[in-house]
């Protein structure tokens, strides 16, 4: 019985959308009309906008690249000036030594050979112990008012083999009269 009262409601709707097909293909069912009230009530779309997400940010910069270490080779050179016939450091080339035992301080590994030269006045054997003693006098000066370690410390003297300037003038002399060093240290950079 059931499946006759189905078949029943089944066969009836049929009819009725067959009937309602019919009249709008004969243009007998009147058009919808929206009222104006509706339309502009105020209520949100049936369908809202679409959100649209914003663009993901632009990626991070890539890190600098770490800078390559180069190693710079490091020079100070010392130059003191003598009187004749002397071996005392003058008080106006502290600050010039002092910067050569920062230098060492900085640069641990550093020694430093100590030149003793003179001019031509005496004998060669006179002047040669002459610029033992002004290298030993410089060296010394590293020692004692900086603390330099003296076994980081060569005193050489020359005589009057190395001049510098000609012997002929008393200025000539004055620049050959003198202890020179040359020290050399290599230190890591970052550029």
């Amino acid at each position: 019985m059931k499946k006759i009262g189905i078949l029943s409601i089944i066969i009836m709707l049929m009819a009725i959308t067959t009937a309602v097909q019919a009249e709008a293909r004969a243009g007998g069912l009147p058009e919808l009309q929206i009222d104006e009230s509706i339309k502009d009530c105020g209520c949100p779309p049936c369908c809202p906008e679409p959100v649209v997400a914003p663009p993901p940010p632009p990626p991070p910069p890539p890190p600098e690249p770490t800078p390559a270490p180069v190693q710079e080779r490091v020079v100070i050179k010392l130059n003191v000036q003598f009187d004749t016939d002397k071996a005392v450091v003058k008080e106006e080339y502290n600050d010039d030594i002092k910067r050569v035992a920062d230098f060492m301080k900085e640069f641990p590994d550093t020694t430093a050979e100590i030149g003793g030269h003179t001019d031509n006045i005496a004998s060669a054997e006179y002047n040669q112990n002459l610029s033992e003693e002004r290298a030993n006098s410089v060296r010394q000066y590293l020692i004692d008012k900086f603390g330099i370690d003296g076994s980081r410390l060569t005193a050489i003297g020359y005589g009057l083999t190395k001049p510098i300037a000609g012997n002929d003038t008393e200025e000539g002399r004055q620049q050959n009269r003198r202890v020179e060093a040359v020290m050399e240290a290599t230190r890591t950079i970052y550029k």
